[in-house]
């Protein structure tokens, strides 16, 4: 687990720290933490809308015995253990952000790091209610890192404010769904592309690029473009869109479940299928099948069933049946 130590610590000859601006305080990086971890698992599992509570768990701070915040463990499984910690990763991601913040930087660094415009909206919201906070109180540091020796600088407040504004809600990306095909009311094709509950309007980069998308109506795509969103999360219209890719499978270079995770070599590959309304993946290889009516249902089912195998059979110490004992060497050929 990589150390990682918060405090509030005052600037003058005073000892004392008001206990309102300490709870605060522990509050938000508990906010930025919770809210950088979970854009990690999201962007891992491709999450088009929502994550299941028992995947934010390990995210959460506490306080230990000397009042100082410590974090939980990663992995409830100790089977997943050394195999991965998103944990990790999400404490060195926020504390590269609050590096990159605190010296005055503008979102350009944000959207650099973060490719979902939605989690990088609310973690930059997130650092900026930490520095007024600590702003309210005059003659007080937050000092954070590996050792606690860091002092958050000053966040150039008016500069992100005015990032949010001008890009905040928009990324060049890609994104997976449906194809869509409607009449308008114009009588021209109107395409669309369906992503979780939104119907995301497609305007494309020129007239080849939309007749390749038609081609794959009722298909599951990847599609790139310029991606806006609403302020609720939603994505309402692709610009510039082409590069359109049939999705017959797809790779998972680390699993997650509410359990722990596993860092792989080597991917597991994810069949794709959509049928009359439900998503489903497969893995023959391990005997995954799972069907859902949408994909962050079936994804994260997916991932789930790979933790459940890894739990039940990658120990090799296990007495397992000779075709468990398959399931286990494929499991540990992902890792090796």
């Amino acid at each position: 687990m990589k150390n990682f130590a918060v405090s509030v610590i005052p600037e003058g000859d005073e000892g004392n720290v008001p206990v309102a601006l300490a709870g605060q305080v522990m509050v938000d990086v508990q906010r930025i933490l919770g809210d950088i971890g979970e854009y990690l698992v999201a962007k891992e599992l491709r999450i088009q809308k929502s994550l299941h509570p028992d995947l934010l768990t390990r995210f959460v701070l506490f306080l230990n015995e000397t009042g100082g915040i410590s974090l939980g463990s990663s992995t409830i499984a100790p089977q997943t253990e050394g195999y991965g910690n998103i944990v990790d990763d999400a404490v060195t991601l926020m504390e590269e952000t609050l590096d990159a913040l605190g010296s005055g930087i503008g979102g350009y660094w944000m959207e650099d790091h973060f490719n979902d415009p939605i989690y990088r909206n609310q973690i930059i919201y997130d650092i900026v209610a930490l520095y007024r906070h600590l702003n309210a109180y005059n003659g007080y540091s937050l000092l954070y890192g590996a050792d606690g020796s860091k002092k958050l600088g000053t966040v150039n407040v008016e500069k992100l404010e005015a990032f949010i504004k001008n890009k905040g809600f928009t990324a060049n990306g890609a994104t997976l769904g449906i194809i869509s095909i409607s009449q308008s009311k114009s009588r021209h094709d109107s395409v669309s592309l369906i992503c979780g509950d939104d119907k995301t309007k497609l305007y494309f980069a020129d007239k080849a690029s939309e007749t390749a998308t038609k081609a794959y109506a009722g298909q599951p795509v990847i599609i790139g473009g310029k991606m806006s969103f609403s302020k609720d999360g939603n994505l309402l219209e692709i610009r510039d869109a082409g590069g359109v890719t049939p999705v017959s499978s797809i790779k998972f270079r680390r699993m997650i479940s509410g359990d722990g995770d596993v860092t792989l070599k080597s991917p597991v590959v994810a069949t794709i299928s959509y049928d009359n309304g439900i998503w489903s993946l497969k893995n023959e290889d391990l005997g995954i099948s799972v069907s859902k009516e949408t994909w962050d249902e079936a994804v994260q089912s997916f991932h789930d069933y790979f933790i459940f195998l890894w739990i039940q059979y990658a120990d090799p110490e296990a007495e397992i049946s000779e075709e468990e004992t398959e399931v286990r060497n494929y499991l540990l050929s992902l890792v090796a």
